[in-house]
């Protein structure tokens, strides 16, 4: 079990485009909930990247971080996920390099091999290479940030490329955590990317996971970084920082709450290609059922925080990856009131 003083929350932003809505409103929209989640105490805001479809138009995960940097002060910022096999690794070491020294050593490396065939197919990438070149890619990266220079040739990435120029390419700028900002990698409830993430010690955020299934998988993860030679104490800290991603909303009553996110996730929802990237089974399921099943937390906020409090001590799990926004279509003015609520009336019972 965590101990209630480690206990962490997160935000989470997606940058979906609802009906009624216009680009410029939603990317707005998602620096003002990090702005906000900073002022309130939140840990953590985590932005997922996509591209190519409506439900995510943050193609660049480093473009929103670099903004949210500027104009916070002390929450971490991560990406959920950076997708490491559509991206140049050389840029990936360099730009996430710059936002954590813009944000004075903030920045939390979520990645995630990306799963969507019309991402993979948009930046012509063969989705069969995906296991491949994630691992490639997250080598080069970690070269350039332990050692501030990169010469690395594999089966599918040569950096520097070939030519008479250079053997290797020096980094700028270097990152501000040394020797690296923490790494996490989303895993599903798959046991093998775990295990992976277990043994180079790093991290996990896990998605639609049940109870008793994040219970045995963060079992795993400590069997596994056991076994890879992490004392203990390593360990504790490690899992400390694992967490879980869960849809959210917090309003005087359990009524009130599910009557003001209804909508607006089940909008979502509807999309059918849309329940995958957020953990959801691909069978439509009413939002009654969503609830009765746990895969969503909203409630008052002593249904919150006994929600919260039991899944912690059940699971292990260090934090929480809250989705505030659920569905992406959420009026403005009702997330930031949840999110404010939340942090006055649930964490205080936390």
């Amino acid at each position: 079990m965590t101990s209630g003083a480690s206990l962490h929350y997160g935000i989470f932003v997606l940058s979906t485009i609802p009906p009624g809505s216009t680009p410029n409103e939603i990317v707005n929209k998602a620096i003002d909930q990090i702005r906000h989640a900073d002022k309130l105490g939140f840990e953590r805001a985590w932005t997922a990247e996509h591209n190519g479809r409506i439900y995510g138009i943050t193609s660049s995960a480093q473009m929103l971080l670099a903004a949210a940097a500027a104009s916070t002060k002390n929450i971490r910022l991560g990406t959920a996920v950076s997708r490491l096999p559509l991206h140049h690794p050389l840029r990936l070491a360099e730009d996430f390099a710059y936002i954590d020294q813009l944000s004075g050593g903030r920045l939390d490396f979520g990645i995630g091999k990306g799963y969507d065939p019309v991402e993979f197919q948009a930046y012509d990438v063969n989705l069969d290479e995906r296991d491949e070149r994630y691992q490639e890619t997250l080598d080069i990266v970690m070269q350039a940030w332990q050692t501030g220079k990169v010469s690395y040739q594999g089966k599918h990435l040569q950096v520097p490329g070939p030519g008479e120029v250079i053997d290797e390419i020096p980094i700028y700028p270097e990152v501000f955590q040394k020797p690296t900002p923490p790494v996490y990698v989303m895993v599903s409830s798959s046991e093998e990317s775990l295990r992976k993430a277990a043994r180079q010690g790093h991290a996990f955020v896990l998605g639609a996971a049940s109870r008793d299934q994040a219970r045995d998988l963060v079992n795993v993860y400590r069997e596994e970084a056991r076994t890879a030679g992490y004392s203990f104490d390593e360990i504790d800290e490690l899992v400390s920082r694992c967490q879980q991603f869960k849809a959210i909303h917090v309003a005087d009553t359990t009524e009130q709450a599910q009557r003001e996110f209804k909508d607006g996730y089940m909008w979502f929802t509807d999309v059918k290609s849309n329940r995958p990237k957020v953990g959801l089974n691909i069978d439509t399921m009413s939002f009654e059922q969503y609830v009765e099943r746990k895969m969503l937390i909203v409630g008052s906020p002593d249904d919150v925080a006994e929600e919260l409090s039991s899944l912690h001590s059940h699971t292990g799990l260090g934090g929480m990856m809250l989705w505030f926004d659920g569905g992406g279509a959420q009026p403005q003015e009702q997330v930031l009131q949840s999110m404010t609520t939340f942090t006055e009336k649930v964490r205080p019972q936390l």
